[in-house]
């Protein structure tokens, strides 16, 4: 075994996790802005969290079959309302972001991305936290489980996350 090779990190896209939330205007540029920096591609996902119900039911086929069909029905919503509010926030970035919406444990999809990604940009809980060092299950999940560095845009008062 070659001791001597030093672990090279992955040179994928930035990836911005978002909730359709006010906030996303803030995670969103900044990954835009670390995108640029890094000469990567921007990669903006969205994670439909289905409460632990199975993505597919077991039941009688015809209601598994309408189950489906609704989910897939909501996805396709989820990511035409994403797209849309994103193309105010991109500008001139907007075409080139590679745009994702799945279903499932958010901490668990985003993990997923962060594998080949270059860096992980979230926002922190979605309301003001009772101290500044207190992050949601999500960011702290990913925070502390990513394979690559994970930049935490703070939530704030007047919800944009500016300083």
């Amino acid at each position: 075994m070659d001791h001597t090779q030093r672990h090279q990190p992955p040179h994928g896209p930035v990836v911005a996790g978002v909730d359709g939330r006010h906030h996303d205007r803030c995670v969103v540029a900044a990954a835009a802005d670390h995108a640029t920096r890094l000469g990567t591609g921007l990669r903006i996902v969205q994670v439909l969290d289905v409460g632990g119900e199975p993505l597919i039911p077991a039941t009688l086929p015809t209601v598994a079959l309408r189950r489906t069909g609704e989910r897939r029905d909501r996805l396709a919503r989820a990511r035409t309302r994403l797209r849309d509010r994103l193309a105010g926030l991109l500008g001139p970035a907007g075409p080139g972001a590679d745009v994702r919406t799945a279903v499932g444990d958010p901490a668990t999809v985003l993990l997923t991305y962060a594998r080949e990604a270059s860096l992980l940009v979230l926002g922190t809980r979605s309301g003001p936290p009772r101290t500044p060092f207190l992050l949601g299950t999500v960011s702290q999940d990913v925070a502390v489980h990513a394979a690559c560095p994970v930049l935490l845009v703070p939530w704030h008062e007047d919800g944009d996350g500016r300083r």
